[in-house]
């Protein structure tokens, strides 16, 4: 087991839910240096100027947020009472593709309620929707959806591993995930890497999915990795799901990973992080790619998977 990405396909829309990311907070020590994460126990905590604070240090030097975070920088600025700090951040981030214009538009949180109660609020709905449609003007529709159509069978066939118990039940999804690289090669090799621009958050996650589980490929990763870290230099990918695949291509290398998120099952049955690369400032690295601490990663492991982690 290589700490698969498990992806909730009933919820996949759910960026600004706080119990996405409940058992990272939970497990982050109060000492911990201010993340995205430390945010989020803040606006659990309803301490919403703490949160928009934290979020808005570190949108200023440019530390990556974990997909949606961009929402819950305008929610917890807005809940604070800072609707004009909260608008300039809406416009600020419309063009980037990161904020889920739709959830931004509907979603029910205080923060974003208040927005929309806000005078200004029509005039900043007009650019919203203005920016929905340019966005959609540049999509390719049939390939985001032939791209979540896999994503969801290989959720399918992750989740059944992970109820069979894993082990040889892992092998249950080599169709699936030998299929949709298969695919997913052809597409590249035509169109080039699907990113954010062309299917959007959604679709492009679900593309980064379909090669984190092409184990039985690891010259794709390969090529996938440097796809991927040229799109995320102008924002077309993700930082978090390129430190996880960044880890994925040493790990079939036989060298140690950089970020710490692939783990492997131990002969006693518990989960044990893979080779790693200077451990001291792991922390530090995982939190300038988004990624929260690997204890808590190792809390939300072990909350996905029903095993220990060690």
């Amino acid at each position: 087991m290589h700490g698969r990405p498990i992806r909730p396909i009933a919820t996949r829309a759910a960026t600004l839910t706080v119990a996405l990311f409940a058992a990272a907070a939970a497990a982050a020590a109060a000492a911990e240096p201010a993340s995205f994460f430390t945010a989020l126990d803040a606006y659990g905590n309803n301490d919403y100027a703490a949160c928009g604070a934290t979020l808005s240090d570190l949108y200023t030097h440019g530390i990556p947020f974990p997909d949606g975070g961009e929402l819950l920088l305008i929610e917890c600025t807005a809940a604070a009472g800072d609707h004009a700090a909260a608008f300039a951040y809406v416009d600020a981030l419309l063009a980037s593709g990161r904020l889920p214009l739709e959830e931004l538009r509907t979603k029910q949180r205080p923060g974003l309620n208040a927005l929309r109660a806000d005078p200004a609020w029509p005039a900043v709905l007009q650019r919203v929707i203005a920016e929905e449609k340019k966005h959609e003007a540049l999509r390719d529709a049939p390939l985001r959806q032939a791209l979540l159509a896999r994503e969801a069978k290989d959720q399918t066939a992750q989740h059944a591993a992970i109820a069979a118990g894993g082990g040889d039940a892992w092998r249950q999804t080599a169709p699936v995930s030998e299929a949709n690289a298969t695919w997913l090669k052809a597409v590249i090799a035509e169109k080039g890497w699907p990113g954010t621009t062309r299917v959007g958050r959604d679709g492009a996650k679900a593309a980064w999915l379909i090669v984190q589980h092409a184990d039985h490929d690891p010259a794709f990763q390969a090529q996938a990795l440097a796809l991927m870290q040229t799109a995320a230099e102008t924002g077309d990918a993700d930082a978090a799901d390129v430190a996880l695949l960044t880890d994925r291509v040493p790990i079939a290398q036989g060298k140690p990973q950089r970020y710490g998120t692939q783990f492997k099952s131990a002969a006693d049955g518990v989960m044990e992080l893979q080779p790693t690369e200077d451990m001291q400032t792991l922390d530090a690295r995982r939190r300038a790619v988004g990624l929260q601490p690997l204890e808590a990663y190792k809390a939300m492991l072990s909350d996905s998977y029903g095993k220990p982690v060690r």
